[in-house]
């Protein structure tokens, strides 16, 4: 059995410790991000397809009236996890596309023919120019923020101590901004390459944040998903 640090968002790190807890690990949740709800008022139009990249536009976007209305439009989802979200929330016609913003805009560059408009539900901070890429392929693409992710200042006491004295056996690093905070609340990347702890990544991006620390323990699976990543244990 490892003591695992899970840095994901409440509600996705309640998610994986169960899988940890399944699998026989202590899974020890320290969000390294919170979600807060709210941001843009949803266009009345009606589009084509609607675009998600994380399951938290989708959480922030259940409570709203106009949630309803969207079920019965195409949505396309990066990430198996997110697309399972879309399903059990009534969504009709779900199609998921890799991990990442990239494998989502090569799949509309080959599947959209005709020009598509598409509205984006995202976060405040997004990585790549998803509207920028589409648009430039002659589709119109609607961004709708919908929700904003707040890194935390500083490890909770308990969790420093963990971490210092090699009480944990690894962290789980989500996403490049995840492991930003992670390096800023351990005191930098000296701290970081200080730490007697594996770093498991989910995919050679996150790996980059962490590596650039000097951090030895560094690995991140073949394919980025969470049953591969949770294999590296």
């Amino acid at each position: 059995m490892a003591r695992i640090l899970v840095t994901r968002p409440i509600e996705e790190a309640r998610q994986t410790a169960q899988a940890l807890a399944l699998l026989g690990h202590e899974p020890v949740i320290e969000p390294m991000l919170e979600i807060v709800f709210g941001g843009d008022a949803l266009p009345a139009e009606r589009f084509d397809a609607l675009i998600v990249t994380s399951g938290n536009a989708l959480a922030a976007l259940y409570e709203r009236p106009e949630f309803h209305g969207l079920t019965a439009t195409p949505l396309i989802a990066v990430g198996r996890r997110t697309g399972a979200v879309a399903r059990a929330m009534g969504f009709e016609d779900v199609e998921t596309f890799g991990r990442d913003v990239a494998s989502l805009i090569s799949h509309v560059r080959q599947a959209w023919r005709e020009p598509h408009r598409a509205l984006y539900l995202a976060g405040a901070d997004r990585t790549g120019d998803l509207v920028g890429a589409l648009g430039g392929m002659g589709h119109r693409i609607d961004l709708a923020v919908v929700y904003t992710a707040h890194q935390a200042a500083r490890f909770r006491p308990e969790i420093a101590a963990a971490l210092a004295q090699g009480k944990l056996d690894g962290v789980l690093h989500y996403s490049a901004r995840t492991a930003e905070a992670f390096i800023a609340c351990a005191g930098g990347p000296e701290a970081v390459a200080r730490l007697p702890v594996r770093h498991l990544c989910l995919s050679r991006k996150v790996a980059e944040v962490i590596s650039a620390t000097g951090a030895a323990g560094v690995v991140f699976p073949a394919r980025p998903e969470e049953d591969a990543l949770l294999a590296l244990i």
